[in-house]
């Protein structure tokens, strides 16, 4: 049996060999439709390795499909949201997240007992520390400034410029040989 279908802009001839196209780049819509396809040719009878040939998925995707769909019914195949949820998966629970923003808004970290003049993010890293007991990469404070909508000044960074000068004045001043004393009599 020769069998030529159309698929979005693929066309798949089960007579020639197939190249498998990646399903994640396929919508979401356009996934479900390939899954109804799968668990159709399921019910008509067709063999497992008949289906992935004709429809370009791969053997392991048209199992996991038709196990999915036999298991737990039509609502297995229908797209869903990937990835975590909102709040998944945080280092800090929401509650801690609204005292720290409450500090950050109405205190200056030399009031919190911080080393810090103004608001930076290790100065924000160095609060949830002390005070919550969590150690916060500086990515992970920025990713939280930014979703609470607080802008901090950004750390000043010792220049390269002055760092190969304190470089340099220290090696001159270390391979400086110390001036004889002069004995006058």
């Amino acid at each position: 049996m020769n069998m030529v279908m159309q698929m979005g802009s693929q066309i798949v001839n089960s007579a020639n060999s197939v190249h498998k196209e990646d399903a994640r780049s396929l919508s979401a819509l356009e996934q479900y439709e390939r899954r109804r396809q799968v668990v159709r040719a399921h019910q008509r009878g067709a063999k497992k390795v008949q289906i992935a040939r004709e429809l370009g998925l791969s053997y392991t995707a048209v199992c996991l499909i038709i196990t999915r769909y036999l298991n737990q019914g039509a609502d297995a195949i229908l797209p869903h949201k990937r990835g975590r949820r909102t709040g998944e998966g945080r280092a800090l629970s929401s509650e801690q997240e609204q005292e720290i923003q409450e500090m950050i808004r109405d205190k200056k970290p030399r009031q919190l007992q911080l080393d810090f003049s103004d608001w930076n993010r290790p100065a924000v890293a160095e609060l949830i520390k002390k005070h919550l007991g969590v150690r916060m990469h500086i990515r992970s404070v920025t990713n939280y400034l930014k979703r609470w909508n607080i802008v901090v000044e950004r750390a000043e960074p010792r220049s390269q410029q002055h760092r190969i000068e304190a470089q340099v004045s220290e090696t001159i001043s270390s391979s400086q040989p110390t001036p004889p004393s002069l004995n006058v009599e």
